[in-house]
């Protein structure tokens, strides 16, 4: 069995779609790693993770907004497929099994009565570095 676990921050607001009587959750996720190289200069790399959650978890949906960050678990996969111009465009998935919300400054400072909260808050947490 494969299992991936990310942290990074929600690229746009959840959407929810109904099948068969079955739910589902989609949204990007941003996951950034930096580093310094040779000349000193940081770097910083970002991976994207289009991640789906199955059943009818949609009280969830309500609270992954863009820029939340998050703590998600679940089986990896990619898809892949052909642009109109030929090109192969290629993307990340994560099949999630858990969802943590971790909060950001901006939610640290108000009272979050999110029943899906976790209380850990990051205090390097800063929205408006995010690179999207």
């Amino acid at each position: 069995m494969q299992r991936l676990e990310i942290i990074g921050h929600i690229g746009k607001d959840a959407e929810v779609k109904d099948f068969n009587n079955n739910q589902v959750i989609n949204f990007p996720v941003a996951v950034s790693e930096s580093y310094t190289d040779k000349q000193g200069k940081k770097v910083t790399n970002t991976t994207w993770y289009e991640v789906s959650k199955w059943g009818n978890s949609t009280k969830l949906a309500e609270y992954l907004k863009k820029g939340t960050q998050v703590f998600i678990s679940g089986k990896p996969g990619a898809r892949a497929w052909k642009k109109e111009d030929g090109s192969i465009v290629t993307v990340l998935c994560l099949n999630a099994s858990d969802i943590k919300l971790l909060g950001s400054k901006q939610e640290a400072k108000t009272t979050d009565k999110s029943p899906f909260n976790t209380g850990n808050q990051v205090e390097d947490d800063d929205p408006s570095n995010l690179p999207f």
